[in-house]
């Protein structure tokens, strides 16, 4: 009997393993090119906002409020850190989940922080739509950061 039923656990895990038994929980995507393309496949995923707009939050060794909502895709994993790829929500759209669409990023600068090469920040718009208040809040924030690289915008 023993025997059967690690047999079957075995099964089941292997199983589990290939997404036989229904839709896989998570997904780990290597850069944030995949991720973008996922996403467009993909669109509704679940967004966990951990920071709200106002938050402290330590970005460049200084807890400070932020002026967007921070969280990540909990089932999209990064894994540069094996945690959920992070995002931004631009600050006009803060408390907003729905219909999110990236339309930039921030990297770390590996030279001056190689342990965390590749922990990519995504920002995100509802329906990609941003104002040119967004853009400047977020380049604000992020661009005098040194262990970041100069914000990206996708459009």
């Amino acid at each position: 009997m023993r025997i059967k039923i690690r047999k079957k656990a075995a099964s089941m895990l292997s199983a589990l393993t290939r997404g036989a038994c229904g839709p896989q929980e998570s997904y780990t995507i290597h850069t944030k090119e995949k991720l973008f393309k996922f996403l467009k496949k993909h669109p509704k995923q679940t967004i966990n906002v951990d920071y709200p707009k106002g938050s402290i939050k330590g970005f460049s060794g200084v807890d400070a409020p932020i002026p967007f909502d921070y969280g990540e895709w909990p089932e999209l994993i990064n894994p540069a850190d094996d945690m959920g790829w992070d995002l931004i929500v631009v600050p006009t759209a803060a408390g907003h989940t729905k219909n999110m669409k990236p339309v930039g990023y921030i990297n770390y600068d590996a030279g001056i922080k190689p342990h965390k090469k590749g922990n990519d920040k995504i920002i995100v718009a509802p329906s990609a739509i941003y104002s040119k208040e967004d853009k400047d809040t977020i380049d604000n924030f992020f661009n005098p950061i040194k262990h970041f690289k100069e914000v990206v915008w996708l459009k």
